[in-house]
């Protein structure tokens, strides 16, 4: 298996990792962290993946896609900061004024997890973001803890 990531720039492949299967369903499509809040909050429907089809097409567009062949099997939110909630989030602390990027997301479809398919989106994604511009990249491990009730 040789998985190539990708420039998120082909709607319909971004919506197949983040969309719903009903158009009109109101869900995340990841927008919660690209876009300001009060934007996010009046789109519905349909509207959410307009929004998204229009961050396609921008230059860098949202993300970044993984491909096993002609199949998207991944998907990384990443994008300069400052384009970002991050930028105004009071409980993120401004350190520097660094042109630097944020990954919200990651990904992979099911069927095609425990490959290690996650590990090559993010460094598709530091890739993506050197690519275009960010000044020197860095990824921190993180992991949640879920609790399960007994």
């Amino acid at each position: 298996m040789t998985i190539e990531v990708r420039p998120a720039s082909v709607f319909d492949d971004v919506a197949t990792m983040v969309g719903p299967k009903r158009p009109d369903a109101n869900v995340c499509w990841c927008l919660s962290y690209r876009i300001p809040w009060k934007e996010n909050q009046s789109l519905a429907g349909t509207a959410r993946g307009d929004r998204v089809r229009q961050l396609c097409r921008q230059k860098p567009p949202p993300g970044v896609l993984a491909y096993d062949g002609d199949e998207v099997v991944g998907w990384a939110g990443v994008h300069p900061r400052a384009d970002t909630t991050f930028a105004t989030n009071r409980k993120i602390p401004h350190v520097d004024d660094l042109g630097v990027w944020s990954v919200w997301c990651l990904r992979v479809r099911p069927g095609h997890r425990g490959k290690g398919i996650s590990h090559q989106l993010l460094e598709g994604a530091v890739a993506f973001a050197r690519d275009n511009g960010a000044p020197r990249s860095r990824a921190t491990r993180w992991t949640t803890r879920v609790r399960r009730s007994t």
